[in-house]
């Protein structure tokens, strides 16, 4: 079935281009949703003013997502997620939780537009495709981080602390104990001598 398209589809083509789509796609999905129209030959010129309207559109936004992009790529994308002892995730990160954080941090994307199939399953930093204009695509660095390590970081400064300060209690007492034992030894050493002393004169 061949169809002109009056809005963007995902991975089929943006509003205005001609598509050949299966029967029941067409008249299931894209015809009801008002997602495209049949290929006639009136249609044909609504789809060339729809082109010409659109690319009249992405020509004056085009300045507008060049700047969308520097600002998607100059800073790191963290997200937080549970992982286990290897550093996998319990679940993944997907495209909407891409979506999410980039709203967070005040960027409006839509999210078909975020290029991750399959997901994030491994904490680590990754590069994240993200159509913010038919020619400009931005490479968003996601880093995916372990939602309890400061936690653990926090016990493992503590556990560390305690270890050192029972070494040094150690460490003192056991000076202690040989400060404690040579002063003895000298007080014995002190009490022989005169004795040979006198021994000697008597």
């Amino acid at each position: 079935m061949r169809l002109i398209l009056t809005d963007e589809v995902e991975n089929l083509g943006l509003a205005g281009d001609g598509v050949d789509v299966a029967d029941g796609y067409g008249r299931n999905f894209l015809l009801p949703r008002g997602l495209a129209i049949m290929a006639t030959k009136g249609a044909m010129k609504e789809a060339a003013a729809l082109t010409r309207a659109r690319k009249a559109r992405e020509a004056k936004t085009l300045d507008g997502a060049l700047a969308a992009k520097a600002a998607l790529e100059s800073r790191t994308l963290r997200i937080e997620a549970r992982v286990d002892d290897r550093g996998r995730l319990y679940g993944s990160v997907t495209a909407a939780d891409v979506h999410r954080v980039l709203k967070e941090r005040g960027h409006e994307v839509d999210r078909r537009r975020i290029d991750l199939k399959g997901g994030i399953k491994q904490v680590g930093v990754y590069p994240v495709p993200v159509r913010v204009h038919p020619q400009v695509t931005a490479q968003v660095s996601v880093e995916v981080i372990d939602s309890e390590g400061d936690e653990r970081a926090a016990e493992a400064a503590r556990i560390a602390e305690e270890r050192a300060i029972a070494d040094a209690a150690l460490e003192a007492a056991a000076k202690l104990e040989g400060a404690d034992a040579a002063p003895a030894g000298d007080a014995t050493g002190a009490a022989e001598a005169p004795a040979a002393d006198v021994t000697a004169e008597a």
